[in-house]
C-alpha cells in the first residue's frame, strides 16, 4: 500500500500553525523568523515532504525549472557547461532538467515538447544545426518560454546567447601556427553547420588569406564531429600523399580521431604535424601528445547563459531585442605531465 503523500496541512497541524506559514517558511520568506523557519524545515523532512511542483507553479505561475538541451555529453566542453549552468541555477533557486539531442532533429522535437510540458520557465539550448524545430521554438516562446541559446547561435530564430568569437578565435590558431613556421596548413571538421563550425571556417580562411598560404581545395578535409569518421578522412588525406605540417580541428573529437591517424601513419605529434583544437577538450589528451586548444570557458557560458535567461524570465512583456554576448577565449597550449 503507498504511504499518504504528506502535505503542508499535515505540518501544519503538528506544529499548530496555518498552511499559510508552512508555506512561507518553506520558500524562506522575508516575514517568516528564522527560528520557524528552522522548525518547519526539520518537521518537512522527518516526515518526508515534498513540494509539489506543479501545483506551486499554479499559484506562483512559476515552476522554477529550467529546461537545459545538450548536443552530447561526452564532449568535456559540454559537460562542463551543463555544470556551470546548473550551480547558477541551483544559486538562484532553481533547478535544472538536463536533456541530450545526439545532433537529432527527432530527438530534439521530442525533447523540446517534453520540456514544454512540464511546464518550464524557460530553455538553455544549443540546438541541432537546422531550421526544421524553429516553428516549434517560436510556437513555444509566443506561448511564454523565452529562449537562450549557448555556445551556437540559430539558423531562422533570432533569440539571446552567449558564445564566443569562433572567427577570431580560428584566426589566432592560424596566427600561432605561422609563428611556429607552420604554413602547410590543413582545416579538418565541417565547414557550414552549425555556427560554429561556420566561423572557425571564416577565421582559417581569413588567417590564410592574410598570411599568404595559397588557397588549395586539398586542404580542405570535411567529415562530420565524429572520432571515426575524423580518424578515416585524416587517414584518406595521409594516404593520398598529402603531408601538413599543422592541421586545425574543429573540435575535440575531430582531433582525436584525426591525431589517431596520425599517429597510426607512424607521423610524430607536434613534430611532424602540430594538432590544434576548440574546447580543451579531454578526449584529446589520450593521444598523450602535446596539442594546442581554444579554452572556451564553459563554466562561464554556462553560468551567464542562466543569468540571460532569468532576466528574460523576470521581464514583462518579452524583449523585443536580443542580447548576443560574447565571452573571450584564449589559446592555451597543452603539454605533456
Amino acid at each position: 500500500m503507498r504511504s499518504k503523500k504528506v502535505t503542508l496541512k499535515m505540518i501544519a497541524e503538528q506544529l499548530g500553525m496555518t498552511p499559510a506559514t508552512i508555506s512561507k517558511a518553506l520558500r524562506d520568506s522575508t516575514d517568516i523568523s528564522e527560528e520557524t523557519k528552522r522548525r518547519v524545515k526539520e518537521v518537512a523532512d522527518n516526515l518526508g515532504y515534498h513540494p509539489n511542483l506543479m501545483a506551486r507553479s499554479l499559484v506562483q505561475r512559476r515552476s522554477y525549472l529550467l529546461g537545459v538541451m545538450v548536443p552530447d555529453l561526452r564532449i568535456s566542453f559540454f559537460s562542463e557547461a551543463v555544470r556551470g549552468i546548473y550551480e547558477r541555477a541551483r544559486e538562484k533557486g532553481y533547478e535544472a532538467i538536463i536533456v541530450v539531442n545526439d545532433e537529432d532533429l527527432e530527438n530534439e522535437e521530442r525533447n523540446l515538447k517534453f520540456l514544454a510540458a512540464l511546464p518550464v520557465d524557460g530553455i538553455l539550448i544549443n540546438a541541432v544545426p537546422a531550421t526544421t524545430n524553429c516553428r516549434l521554438m517560436q510556437r513555444m516562446r509566443d506561448q511564454g518560454i523565452p529562449f537562450v541559446s549557448w555556445d551556437r547561435t540559430i539558423d531562422g530564430f533570432d533569440t539571446s546567447s552567449v558564445t564566443i568569437d569562433d572567427e577570431a578565435a580560428a584566426f589566432e590558431v592560424m596566427e600561432y601556427f605561422v609563428k611556429n613556421g607552420r604554413r602547410d596548413i590543413l582545416f579538418l571538421g565541417p565547414t557550414d553547420h552549425p555556427s560554429v563550425v561556420r566561423g572557425r571556417y571564416n577565421g582559417f580562411c581569413k588567417g590564410r588569406n592574410l598570411f599568404g598560404i595559397p588557397e588549395r581545395a586539398d586542404r580542405v578535409a570535411t567529415c562530420k564531429i565524429d572520432y571515426e569518421a575524423a580518424r578515416d578522412t585524416m587517414q584518406r588525406v595521409l594516404e593520398s600523399g598529402i603531408r601538413p605540417d599543422a592541421v586545425l580541428c574543429v573540435g575535440g573529437l575531430i582531433a582525436h580521431g584525426a591525431g589517431r591517424a596520425i599517429l597510426d601513419a607512424g607521423l610524430r605529434i607536434p613534430q611532424d604535424i602540430l594538432l590544434a583544437e576548440f574546447g580543451d577538450n579531454d578526449v584529446v589528451a589520450r593521444l598523450g601528445v602535446p596539442f594546442v586548444t581554444i579554452h572556451q570557458f564553459p563554466l562561464e557560458i554556462g553560468r551567464r547563459a542562466v543569468d540571460i535567461l532569468l532576466e528574460e524570465i523576470d521581464l514583462k512583456p518579452r524583449p523585443h531585442a536580443y542580447h548576443h554576448e560574447i565571452i573571450p577565449a584564449k589559446l592555451l597550449e597543452r603539454t605533456l605531465g
